[in-house]
């Protein structure tokens, strides 16, 4: 009896560490805002192409979503009243992933978690530019984890709503680490309300993966392409 009681004791007091450690949304907000930022694409006669978010996740570097850079001659960065130019630096077309150099940017890179660290039914909150709408934050859970047929987490899905224009944005957990990149989602007919992200570990890798890309001419041309944005 006395050993269940010594166990049931320390199940509490991690319990309420865990509470003591998670943030609010609001506190979620003010910590990881700065570092998300709306991306405007312009085609080659500098009309306005297209637009999504991106992540801070290093020194002027932003990770967004490629297909949000498609077609791009130029690209622009914004944070409320504050823009770069910015150059597409690393890609990784099959994973969806691309890096941004924005020289001269001094918001602070993200937290990552890995991916192992992320469970169903956690709360997680969306940070985006949802149809133009700059800084959009929307909360949600961990709605599953979907898996390749290697047993890989490949999207994690989740109930946070996003919108187009969301592709790139933060998925972040109570703790203000980023959990993915929210991707794609879906609230037609009987479809409602499922939303994804790609992998935050995914970003950890594309250096890899890119060297990789680049080292076959013929990959590294295709994925460069499929990007757009000039380098």
């Amino acid at each position: 009896m006395k050993r269940a009681a010594r166990v049931a004791a320390a199940l509490l007091l991690a319990a309420n560490a865990c509470a003591a450690s998670a943030l609010t949304p609001a506190e979620v907000y003010a910590l990881v805002s700065p570092s998300v930022w709306r991306v405007v694409t312009y085609d080659v006669d500098g009309l306005p192409l297209s637009q999504g978010s991106a992540v801070v996740v290093g020194p002027e570097a932003l990770a967004t979503n490629c297909h949000v850079l498609a077609k791009a001659k130029r690209v622009v960065v914004r944070h409320e009243q504050t823009s770069f130019d910015a150059k597409l630096e690393l890609w990784d077309t099959p994973r969806d992933v691309c890096q941004l150099r924005a020289a001269g940017l001094t918001a602070a890179p993200v937290r990552i978690a890995p991916t192992a660290s992320v469970v169903v039914g956690e709360n997680v909150y969306a940070i985006g530019t949802p149809r133009g709408l700059e800084l959009t934050m929307s909360a949600g859970l961990v709605s599953s984890l979907r898996k390749n047929n290697a047993g890989q987490v490949v999207l994690v899905q989740t109930s946070a709503p996003t919108s187009s224009g969301s592709s790139g944005g933060g998925l972040f957990d109570d703790s203000g680490a980023l959990v993915g990149l929210t991707t794609i989602g879906s609230v037609t007919g009987d479809a409602q309300n499922l939303n994804f992200a790609i992998p935050a570990d995914w970003i950890v890798e594309l250096p890899d993966r890119h060297a990789r890309l680049s080292r076959n001419p013929a990959g590294a041309g295709a994925s460069a392409a499929a990007a757009g944005a000039s380098r």
